[in-house]
């Protein structure tokens, strides 16, 4: 059983006797390049192209009868009509969806490249058939390169096609000394330009991920500037990348016959189209932020006076007063639980005092009106310069730091309820007769003697009774906990969104879904003796599928059941700003190349 492979193309035009002529390359069936008259057949029998490039006559067509094929397995041969697709235009097929991350990450996203196309593994038997299948669709993808090589051999007007090519390049024999000079001066400009600014990247990357403060982790300002100092460093990378595949043009618009001798590319251009859709993705989020900071810093400045004044108030209100009125309403019996009035009123008056303290040192200083008018200033600034995402960056480490306070109460009261569970936990063992061993992590039996026994109930009664000041506080703090780091998640799910969004990816699909191919699908058409070969653009929950996982990472983190039973048990909780951003990360690698390597590749290729 075999197949031939039949360009849409030649099905537009009223034929009357032709001679089919095709291509085959070796473990790939035969694809149709063009029906010739007698007079082309004739030169193409008189240029020996057949030899050059592999052509051959696989059959005739009639107009009433249509194809008549004339291979050894003509009747077990079916026909696969397919749209030709246009390389210089960034199309063609492809067995597997192109990878929108880095093949070295994709296991961060749990990738089903290969997975989501059940038509391919129908079609295929054995990996025999998979190599052909796969060799076919490399050929259908050169369609154009090998119907040129075909009408340039069996054209009368090579002399007049070549004159007129030789023409147009020797314009530029005509470029003037000034220009070359310029155009020199310009590309080491630039290539100096572009060393320093790596180095000074990868100086920044490294300062900001030094292990014993590791800024990147506590801070998403410092977590922004890595993200462009990281992208800046990949940007000559795929730069390189995507001109080493500059061969292309020639390859598929050959201009001379030596051209078009030249080896063809099977993998081109699955094998640097991906950096070329990450690299303008991340130009065009680049310039996005940009101007939506342009439009938040307008926004901020315009409005200084009445933003200052009306975060003053809520600043006021909310991190001094209302959490100075809960601490205080902590110590009087709250909602009518008993509580143990020494205790809480000790706890009440440690955080009583922290909150005074922290009010009266920096709160109040930062919160003020003139200084939250030079914070806006900074924001507006760092948003006109930088981009939107800094500004989100700044404003979620200033509540940070503002709610700092609420945070150490928080992981106070967290760390006693924590301690007394876990110390209630062994004295109940010790009922039991059993303790714990460290060394092996298990329980085993033990033997205690009666004034141990004594001692533990002694100990257990006190803390069951400790047991419920204990957890008021904790979860009032808990919940104060919770109200900021709801904001604080919006805000970084909004740098995530801007920082990531595959905004290039969906304009292709929108405008050419063919330049983003998630495989093939084959349709059978008149009673399964034709098919009808199609690209599958790559779906929109593959485009979307880091996002999908963040959400999903960031509801396992805050919002889940496992989250419940951590609270319940007294474990810290933080954002984990670096397991969310090594998800969206999986476009950028994980150690940025040299500068040398840089410095080395761009001297020897300009």
């Amino acid at each position: 059983m075999g197949y031939v492979f039949w360009p849409k193309s030649l099905e537009n035009g009223s034929y009357g006797s032709k001679t089919v002529i095709g291509v085959k390359e070796p473990g790939s069936d035969w694809m149709v390049l063009a029906l010739l008259g007698i007079e082309e057949y004739g030169a193409f029998c008189k240029s020996k192209c057949c030899q050059k490039y592999g052509f051959a006559k696989i059959g005739t067509w009639q107009k009433d009868s249509g194809l008549v094929l004339e291979l050894e397995n003509a009747k077990s041969t079916f026909l696969v009509r397919f749209k030709p697709p246009r390389l210089n235009l960034m199309q063609f097929y492809s067995l597997e969806p192109i990878a929108l991350v880095l093949p070295e990450k994709d296991y961060l996203i749990d990738s089903t490249v290969g997975k989501c196309h059940p038509v391919v593994r129908q079609t295929r038997s054995s990996g025999n058939a998979e190599f052909r299948l796969r060799t076919s669709i490399n050929l259908i993808n050169l369609y154009h390169k090998h119907l040129r090589l075909l009408e340039t051999s069996v054209s009368r007007h090579m002399e007049e096609v070549r004159s007129k090519k030789s023409l147009t390049m020797g314009f530029t024999w005509y470029e003037t000394a000034i220009y070359r000079k310029s155009r020199a001066l310009l590309r080491c400009c630039a290539l100096y330009v572009t060393i320093c600014a790596h180095f000074l990247a990868v100086t920044l990357i490294g300062f900001l991920s030094m292990t014993p403060l590791k800024l990147i982790n506590i801070s998403a300002t410092s977590q922004q500037i890595d993200l462009r100092c990281r992208q800046l460093c990949y940007f000559p990378v795929q730069f390189l990348r995507i001109n080493a595949s500059a061969a292309l043009k020639d390859t598929v618009n050959p201009q001379t016959e030596s051209d078009m001798r030249a080896p063809k590319r099977s993998t081109f251009p699955c094998s640097n189209y991906p950096d070329y859709i990450r690299f303008y993705n991340t130009i065009w989020l680049i310039a996005n932020d940009l101007s939506f900071g342009f439009s938040v810093g307008t926004l901020l400045a315009e409005n200084q006076d009445r933003i200052a004044v009306f975060l003053n108030t809520v600043f006021t209100k909310y991190l001094f007063e209302k959490v100075h009125l809960i601490t205080a309403a902590l110590s009087q019996n709250p909602l009518g639980i008993k509580l143990n009035g020494e205790l809480a009123q000790f706890l009440s008056d440690l955080f009583l005092w922290i909150i005074d303290f922290s009010y009266s040192t920096y709160i109040r200083r930062i919160t003020s009106t003139v200084s939250i008018r030079i914070f806006i200033s900074i924001i507006s600034a760092a948003s006109f310069c930088f981009g939107a995402t800094f500004a989100m960056a700044i404003m979620v480490d200033l509540i940070s730091f503002l709610t700092m306070h609420i945070s150490l109460f928080y992981f106070i009261s967290a760390k006693m309820y924590h301690w007394q569970l876990h110390v209630l936990q062994t004295l109940l063992y010790l009922f039991y007769g059993k303790k714990r061993n460290v060394l092996r992590n298990r329980v085993d039996s033990n033997l205690f003697e009666l004034d141990q026994l004594l001692m533990g109930t002694l100990f257990f009664t006190i803390l069951v009774f400790l047991l419920p000041t204990f957890s008021i506080f904790y979860a009032s703090f808990t919940l104060l906990r919770m109200a900021v780091l709801v904001p604080e998640l919006l805000f970084e799910f909004l740098m995530a969104l801007m920082n990531h969004f595959p905004l290039f990816v969906l304009l292709l699909r929108i405008k050419d879904p063919k330049r983003i191919p998630g495989g093939i699908l084959l349709q059978p058409v008149q009673k399964g003796r034709e098919f009808k070969l199609e690209n599958n653009p790559l779906t929109l929950k593959a485009i979307f599928r880091p996002y999908s996982v963040l959400l999903s990472t960031m509801i396992e983190n805050h919002f889940s059941l496992p989250t419940l039973r951590h609270i319940l048990v007294g474990h810290p909780m933080t954002i984990k700003r670096h397991k969310m951003y090594r998800i969206l990360y999986s476009t950028l690698p994980e150690v940025p190349a040299q500068t040398r390597e840089i410095w080395a590749s761009l001297t020897s290729k300009y």
